[in-house]
């Protein structure tokens, strides 16, 4: 399954289903029109059902994530957060601006002491930051993380390499998907 905010980046979703394709997989994705929709769901709770069903998880996290939204839910988010979960084996790639604003805000402070509010746009979502510290583990100390590579990417030609490095090699996928039954004891 590929995970991804839609809007402004549907040619890069497409091309990115399309390498998938090639490559020999069946992609899930909502803008490709792969998941199941029950009408009877929220779009969240198909989008979640769909990360149940998928086999491996590319999660793609942006500067922007979208209209997505459901409450205070964002689908994006929930899908990352629904795969480890599952413990799928994941990937994920994360825009360079994310990394670049996040290590900003750390460095800027208020004179106040205040934190730094983001008004509502479409240029940067502050929830694209929580998203890369939860995929990251910044919760748990460095020396205990595993599972919290992010792949940092600016354009779309450095998200192929980084595809056709994690899923060309079916071997590689078997082995992963062989540990991950083995590790939650299937």
């Amino acid at each position: 399954m590929v995970g991804s905010t839609v809007y402004g980046f549907e040619d890069q979703i497409s091309q990115i289903v399309a390498q998938f394709n090639t490559l020999g997989y069946e992609v899930l994705n909502s803008h490709y029109g792969s998941i199941k929709v029950n009408p009877h769901l929220s779009n969240l709770d198909n989008c979640l059902k769909a990360v149940g069903e998928c086999n491996l998880f590319l999660g793609i996290i942006r500067p922007y994530c979208g209209t997505g939204n459901i409450g205070e839910k964002n689908i994006t988010f929930e899908e990352i957060k629904e795969a480890i979960r599952l413990k799928k084996p994941y990937w994920f790639l994360v825009h360079r601006d994310v990394v670049y604003t996040r290590l900003l805000l750390k460095k800027m402070k208020l004179k106040s002491g205040d934190e730094i509010i983001f008004t509502d746009n479409r240029l940067f979502d502050k929830l694209s930051i929580e998203m890369y510290e939860y995929v990251i583990k910044n919760h748990v100390p460095v020396t205990l993380r595993n599972g919290n590579w992010a792949q940092e990417f600016y354009r779309l030609d450095e998200m192929m390499v980084y595809i056709n490095a994690q899923f060309t090699d079916k071997d590689f996928i078997n082995e992963v998907m062989n540990q991950t039954k083995s590790n939650n004891g299937k």
